[in-house]
């Protein structure tokens, strides 16, 4: 027993030596397993290969070595390759994800309503632009008929069938306007595009619709519309879409053998509310001013306003006797009315002129221009009355040529179309040019050069003459201050009209130029009739002083030819007088104008003026003018008037 008990316990501890070392590597094998499951592939097969040892008999263990060697190497190729596909599928999901924020946020931001419906026609989304347009949610809308949303009239009755068509897939897209009623009950114009979706399951949308809102487009359609036809100050037609009405309304007299009349008025003195007050002022007055004639015409009459301070009234069936009464009515109505604007107080005054169709025209220019015509009639006999144009009266072929030169005055000004002349006048004593006056002449359309008694009488009588004023006092002084940087000193002697002693734009106008071009204001010298200085004496003195302050010197014109000459050149600010050219053109040959200039130059030098002496067109008069002491002379001895172009200014001698 005690044999086998030792022999027992030797084979044990004999077993224990042979099982110690592949235990110990068996057990190393399990401790280093767990690295393949925290991916360490590389540590696993390192820590293998340091236990183990080449052997010349390769037992279980070491196969399971190899063979763990070799999982890992399959588990570290699967890892990389999930490795990769995770990554690829992190960068798909990534750009889905950025396809999806932008699709979503181009839905919200979009300023189209974007709308999917099932295969019923039931709203299924709404964008977040549509939801803010027709104040409707989303929730909201979601089961109703997309035809719900909709103003159905009778243009419209077709649109569910086209709708059905578009779900049905007979057609991909469709295209239409239709109203949408909001929430608050207002209404949107909606352009609308349908297209029909393609469908993988019974949930998904059978049709996409885009809507755009024209509704503030459509808005300003009618809005220019409606300026195509009226003026936007006082509403009513303008100039274009009253003469349409005059057409028509002709052509229904002609066709049906009525008559009618045509009233066009002209306010009274509006340039000089608009200048005393401003525009706002101007504006206001159109605008009672349309009132007051709205008020006095019939529902059937049709009121314009042809533009600046013109209206014009077209009086269906109507008599010369019922036009002069509605004239009457309206007139005394302007009357009646003022505006308070800063404190001053204007009121409505106009002339008006009555012409009668077929009577006086059978088409819209003829009857204009004879209403037009008329208008200025009434304005000669005195503002604020009417009269009915008239052939008896023989005033056609006249006002036809005042309308005439009234175009053409027009084109000439918005054309460049005037032409300065100047003509030099010499100092007597020195023989010497001292200064040039400013003549003005207009290129007609065919090229002829015309003297300013063709259209000066025209421009007086249809305002225009202080458009030309303006005109040729700017050109001149531009021109002027251009002499001046090139070195030389030209002084130019300029008409004024009669009109200008009544322009309240004259002083600023020249205050402007002379600033805006540095031109020197002791250059110029303005010439003035005696009948510009009588119709208003003490505002002629007046603008004359404040003109005289800018440095700019006064010649009256015409010096001689009535007794008031001599009143004139005491109470006005004159500094040259120009003796008229009637005594000096037979000078040489009348005693008796010797006498009569010789008297008029002891005159004028008595009051400490200086004379000039035009039409001096020989030397016999040349040299009796220079025995009387005339300080200048002008005439065709001196020079003829020359273009502008022609005009080197040359023979000019500073003083």
């Amino acid at each position: 027993m005690i044999i086998g008990v030792v022999g027992l316990i030797f084979s044990e501890i004999l077993l224990f030596i042979i099982l110690t070392k592949p235990l110990s590597r068996l057990k190393h094998i399990v401790f280093t397993l767990p690295l393949l499951a925290r991916s360490s592939f590389k540590n696993f097969r390192l820590e293998l290969r340091s236990a183990g040892q080449k052997r010349w008999m390769k037992d279980e263990i070491d196969l399971l070595d190899e063979t763990a060697v070799a999982l890992s190497h399959q588990l570290e190729k699967l890892e990389d390759q999930v490795a990769d596909r995770t990554r690829i599928l992190a960068s798909k999901m990534d750009e889905l994800s950025k396809e999806r924020d932008f699709i979503n946020n181009l839905l919200d931001i979009a300023q189209v309503i974007v709308i999917t419906q099932k295969a019923d026609g039931e709203i299924l989304t709404l964008n977040a632009y549509g939801e803010t347009l027709i104040q409707y949610t989303e929730k909201e809308l979601q089961g109703t008929p997309f035809l719900h949303l909709l103003a159905l009239d009778g243009n419209l009755h077709d649109l569910p069938v086209h709708l059905e068509e578009v779900r049905c897939q007979r057609r991909d897209q469709l295209r239409h306007e239709a109203n949408v009623v909001c929430k608050d009950a207002s209404i949107r114009n909606i352009l609308w595009l349908h297209s029909r979706l393609t469908r993988h399951s019974e949930d998904d949308p059978a049709m996409l619709s885009v809507g755009l809102d024209m509704t503030e487009h459509k808005r300003a359609e009618g809005r220019l519309a409606w300026l195509a036809d009226h003026d936007p100050l006082t509403d009513l037609f303008n100039r274009r879409r009253f003469q349409e009405e005059l057409e028509q309304m002709l052509n229904l007299a002609a066709r049906y053998g009525y008559s009618g009349a045509l009233l066009f008025f002209d306010l009274d003195q509006f340039k000089y509310i608009n200048d005393t007050s401003g525009h706002q002022a101007g504006d206001a007055l159109l605008k009672m001013v349309a009132r007051l004639l709205l008020g006095n015409i019939r529902s059937v009459d049709i009121l314009g306003r042809l533009g600046g301070d013109e209206f014009a009234v077209i009086l269906p069936q109507t008599t010369a006797e019922g036009a002069i009464e509605v004239a009457k009515n309206t007139l005394a109505s302007l009357n009646q009315g003022k505006i308070t604007i800063n404190g001053r107080t204007h009121k409505a005054s106009a002339s008006v002129g009555i012409a009668l169709f077929p009577e006086h025209g059978s088409n819209v220019h003829d009857l204009l221009a004879a209403a037009d015509l008329a208008m200025y009639q009434a304005k000669e006999a005195g503002r604020g009355g009417w009269h009915l144009f008239s052939d008896e009266e023989k005033t056609r072929e006249r006002m036809h040529t005042l309308v005439y030169w009234k175009e053409k005055i027009e084109y000439a000004l918005s054309h460049e179309r005037f032409l300065f002349y100047f003509q030099p006048i010499m100092h007597v004593r020195r023989r010497t040019i001292d200064h040039y006056e400013v003549l003005l002449r207009m290129i007609d359309n065919d090229g002829t050069v015309l003297a300013p008694q063709f259209f000066i009488p025209a421009a007086e009588q249809t305002g225009l003459i202080h458009a030309i004023d303006h005109m040729v006092l700017r050109k001149s002084i531009a021109q002027s201050a251009e002499i001046q940087r090139a070195g030389q000193c030209i002084r130019f002697s300029i008409n004024l009209s009669a009109h200008a002693f009544h322009d309240p734009e004259l002083l600023p106008i020249l205050k402007d130029a002379f600033a805006e071009y540095g031109a020197d204001p002791s250059n110029f010298m303005f010439e003035i009739t005696e009948t510009a200085a009588l119709e208003d004496l003490p505002a002629a003195r007046e603008l004359m002083e404040m003109i005289k302050k800018l440095g700019c010197s006064f010649t009256l014109d015409d010096f001689g030819v009535g007794f008031s000459s001599f009143y004139y050149i005491r109470q006005l600010p004159i500094d040259v007088v120009k003796i008229d050219g009637s005594f000096i053109r037979n000078l040489a040959d009348s005693p008796d104008d010797q006498i009569l200039v010789q008297a008029l130059c002891d005159v004028a030098r008595g009051f400490g003026k200086k004379t000039t002496a035009e039409f001096v067109e020989n030397a016999a008069t040349f040299s009796i003018l220079e025995k009387m002491q005339i300080d200048y002379a002008q005439g065709f001895l001196i020079g003829t008037p020359s273009p502008a172009y022609d005009t080197s200014f040359s023979d000019f001698a500073k003083m």
